[in-house]
Order: structure tokens, then sequence, then C-alpha cells
């Protein structure tokens, strides 16, 4: 049996291939720069192995957020290899797998809007350009990180109209004090800041919210996509909850920077196993 996973910070959708069967399963997320071998270990014993007999898979395609290089790639494959001890394991970045998914065999742009943000160039068989992916702290340009900051920042300086405030109040507990010790004391920070992201979500038709939107994706294309030298002359790909679900005012931005609008999918699977 083949069992593939598409990992990002917050959760890990599995594939398990038998026969003509596709199952699906989720985990929590596992970015090995946010977590240890030793958390992998135990989510997996916690999360999936009640679901998935790990001593009859034969192939394990892991693909990862920071699973770009060999030390964070250690992190995952040392908690993977003594669980699936009959399975030949492959580790990749998620950023081949959206590639993969979204262009398959054509040349594009293609990124990741989730939790966190990413991008690269890829000519149809393998990532040959990419931007640094800086994370929550320093980058993550347009994911739910970058908007659920901004949001947070706008209802504590007073950019919010009164009446979004009001609701982002019976929504959140707006405490400075609690969500700053929040951020300093949890070992996923950028998964509290995603997790703002869903109030504009609820509300993105309100004009605040759609200027907020239009800023933060802003920013993700001079930063990220624009900085590749065919970028008006290949389809721009996404992957991701951000992209997905606010695909109308991302479309909205694209286009006026004259980028052509490719594939938008929630996640690589299953048009990934089409590849």
């Amino acid at each position: 049996m083949k069992l593939i996973a598409d990992s990002g910070s917050t959760k890990t959708d599995w594939y398990l291939i038998r026969g003509k069967d596709l199952l699906r399963y989720s985990t929590q997320g596992y970015n090995p720069y946010y977590c240890t071998t030793e958390e992998v270990k135990k989510s997996l014993e916690r999360e999936l192995l009640d679901k998935v007999t790990a001593t009859t898979i034969q192939s394990l395609y892991f693909y990862g957020s920071g699973c770009a290089n060999v030390l964070t790639q250690k992190v995952i494959l040392d908690a993977l290899a003594p669980t699936f001890v009959h399975a030949s394991i492959s580790l990749g970045d998620d950023l081949l797998a959206a590639a993969r998914s979204t262009a398959g065999h054509a040349p594009g742009i293609c990124c990741i809007l989730g939790t966190g943000s990413n991008s690269c160039s890829y000519d149809g068989k393998e990532i040959v350009d990419k931007i640094p992916s800086l994370g929550y702290i320093l980058g993550d340009e347009g994911a739910g990180t970058f908007i659920g900051r901004q949001l947070v920042t706008a209802y504590f300086y007073r950019e919010m109209p009164t009446e979004l405030a009001l609701k982002m109040e019976v929504a959140y507990q707006m405490d400075k004090h609690l969500i700053i010790s929040s951020l300093l004391d949890e070992k996923n920070p950028n998964r509290i800041l995603a997790s703002y992201a869903l109030f504009a979500s609820e509300h993105q038709e309100h004009p605040f919210i759609q200027e907020l939107l239009t800023t933060c994706f802003d920013t993700f294309i001079n930063r990220h996509i624009l900085k590749y030298p065919n970028a008006k002359q290949v389809p721009i790909h996404f992957i991701g909850s951000i992209a997905f679900g606010f695909q109308k005012a991302l479309k909205r931005v694209l286009e006026k920077h004259d980028l052509r609008v490719g594939k938008i999918f929630k996640s690589p699977f299953p048009t990934l196993l089409d590849y």
C-alpha cells in the first residue's frame, strides 16, 4: 500500500492508496521549524496509527512545509522511518507538490497561501527558482499569519471601523496582554495569528476587509511573484486555504497587476495523484 502526505503548519492530509480505494485522514501539521521528531511521533501514534497499519505501508511520499533541505527533512524522517519500518520513504518540499498538482507538466509560477506563504518558478518538471520563505516573523506575506497580524494590529491601533471592531470583540477575547502572552508562550504562535484570518473570511465583503486583503495580496505579489522574470508570461497557480477562501480578492489583485490567473486549489490532492 502507498501513503502520501501533504503537510502544512496547521494540518497534514494523509492519502492511503489501497488497491482502487483512496482513503483520506487528517492529523496536525508537521513543520520541522516548529515541531520536534518526538512531537511528530506522538502525533502519529495519537492521530493516525489507529486508522493506518504502519507495517502494511510499502511506499510513503511526504510533501511538507519547511522540508526544503536535508536538516529539516531529518526532523520528519527520524519520526517516519521507525514508524513505517517496511516503507520506502521519499520527502519533498510542499512547493513541489503544489507545482505538480497545479501546473502539471507545464511551466508556471506556483504559490502556497495557507497558514504561511511560499512561491517558486516551475519548468514543468522541477522547481528552477524560489524566493525564500522567511516565516511568520519576517515574511509570510499574504498568508493567514499575515492577514491575522494585520487584523489584530488594526483593532488595537483603532484603524478598524467601530462596527467591525465590536464584532471582533464578540468573536475573540481582544485583550492585548492575553494575545501577546499567547504569542510569546505558545509553541505555534503562527497558528494563533492565522486563526484571526477566519474573521476576515466571515466578513470579506466589508470594504475595510477588502482593502486589507488587497494590501496583503499586493505585498505578496510585489515581494514574490513579480521577482520572477517570466511572471507575466506564465499562469500563476495557488494552493492553500487562504488562496482558496479568498480567491475572489486574490484574482482581483492578480488582474490588477496584469498577471494570468491559473488554478487555485485548497489542497494539491487529488490532482497530484494524476501527475
